[in-house]
């Protein structure tokens, strides 16, 4: 079962509605960005547990990408300029899963 956030509007700063937290360890993220740019930030799990740290802010133009890493359990998402919101579909797949 893949987590998700779909068709949110980011805001200037990161919120709860913009923030995928505490997932089962995950080793494949989609993003799909419409109509401007973004930044977006993963957390990695330490020593096998949900916890872990909130990695750099990345800057993605509009388009599609797919993020494969090892143990993620958590994507947030935010807008790259302010007063500037994207419309934004993430969806974090859990090790193991197509």
């Amino acid at each position: 079962m893949s987590y998700a956030l779909n068709n949110v509007t980011t805001q200037d700063a990161y919120t709860a509605a913009t923030t995928l937290d505490l997932l089962p360890p995950c080793s494949r993220v989609n993003l799909d960005v419409n109509n401007t740019a973004i930044y977006w930030s993963v957390k990695l799990a330490v020593a096998g547990t949900q916890l872990g740290a909130w990695g750099p802010d990345v800057f993605m133009s509009p388009g599609s990408r797919t993020l494969q890493r090892s143990n993620i359990v958590g994507i947030r998402v935010r807008s790259a300029v302010a007063g500037k919101p994207a419309q934004v579909t993430a969806e974090c797949v859990p090790a193991g899963e197509g």
